[in-house]
């Protein structure tokens, strides 16, 4: 299926401006003239790309790359510390957009300085080291960044109206939300891997908008996810189930750090630990008798794993009235049998 590239392009950017294109059967031109309402001045630099876009993985993995860590306003831009994933960008914007590569501008932000990091990187991204900026010392980050950019409002009004038109499509069918959530991942996804029995994947956003969309696309592949946590920014997928259909999906597997850590993860999850069905909730009931306990004292008494207690069992048993909230221990909530629950149903 192909997606026509003049019917993506608005009219106008969003301050107004005319958008002149110029449409012939392989691409499309466009500019935005010089006006006195606006100043006057010279027209901006034309951007010519492909007319025509496939709709494919790596249309949805780029969109999601640059939805996750893209910038909006200024241009067509991103950045990460991942040179697989900047090459990803890159490969999405030749072959997709039709841009060459060599017309992006590069910025490396590195905690200390090295004689040789523009030429390295000039070698990876396959870019001349005249495209560089000055480097950015920052002794605040830990790993070497690289953003790449092209100034043009009229791309950034293009990817804005692409994700628009687009999400609608993601939402109906599993073979589009699943490259979009492996570009998103990549982008914006953590593993979380103090433990094997903690072992869990978090989406991060503090756009509220973007995080209902993602929670969307995760239930068009079947995968419930966790509540949004304002503190963290984030929301949470855990559960042995849920994790091996993230795995079997692939959606871990465009970032290469995040895939390792993701499959040394998974590989150490104790199946065994997983608790399942209404035995383990009689368990879980029988250890409240005595007293209010966290999710990590009960999954400390079981010998199970915690995640899918908070996540599966917990939330059951309070949907069910057999629990309910009795305060906190430090930051952790305590849970007790809800009044009239406990002895009949601690019996296993």
């Amino acid at each position: 299926m192909l997606v026509d590239i003049t019917q993506i392009v608005p009219n106008k950017t969003s301050l107004g401006r005319e958008i002149n294109m110029f449409v012939d059967p392989n691409k499309v031109s466009m500019q935005v003239p010089p006006s006195h309402k606006w100043g006057g001045g010279k027209e901006s630099k034309k951007i010519v790309i492909n007319r025509f876009v496939q709709l494919d993985d790596l249309l949805f993995e780029g969109l999601g790359l640059w939805v996750g860590e893209g910038g909006k306003n200024k241009g067509l831009y991103f950045g990460n510390t991942s040179p697989e994933l900047l090459l990803r960008f890159f490969k999405f914007v030749e072959e997709k957009l039709g841009l060459s590569r060599e017309v992006f501008k590069v910025t490396i932000n590195s905690p200390q300085h090295k004689a040789d990091l523009k030429e390295r990187w000039s070698k990876i991204l396959q870019i001349p080291t005249k495209n560089f900026t000055n480097i950015c010392l920052d002794t605040r980050i830990n790993h070497e960044y690289a953003q790449v950019y092209l100034n043009s409002i009229i791309l950034a009004e293009l990817m804005k109206n692409l994700q628009e038109k687009l999400g609608p499509m993601i939402l109906s069918a599993k073979e589009y939300a699943v490259p979009f959530l492996k570009g998103m991942f990549a982008a914006e996804g953590q593993v979380a891997l103090r433990k094997p029995s903690s072992f869990h994947v978090t989406f991060s956003s503090t756009d509220l908008e973007l995080v209902s969309f993602l929670k969307q696309c995760l239930q068009v592949v079947n995968i419930p996810s966790g509540k949004y946590m304002p503190n963290g920014r984030k929301f949470p997928i855990y559960g042995y189930k849920n994790l091996k259909c993230f795995r079997e999906l692939g959606i871990h597997t465009l970032h290469p750090e995040k895939r390792e850590k993701f499959e040394r993860g998974f590989a150490s999850y104790k199946r065994v630990n997983v608790l399942d069905g209404e035995e383990a909730r009689a368990l879980i009931l029988q250890q409240l008798v005595s007293g209010p306990k966290t999710y990590d004292d009960l999954a400390a008494a079981l010998s199970k794993a915690r995640t899918t207690i908070q996540a599966h069992h917990i939330p059951i048993l309070e949907r069910e009235g057999k629990v309910k909230r009795a305060g906190k221990r430090g930051q952790a909530w305590l849970w007790a049998p809800a009044e009239g629950k406990s002895s009949a149903s601690a019996k296993v």
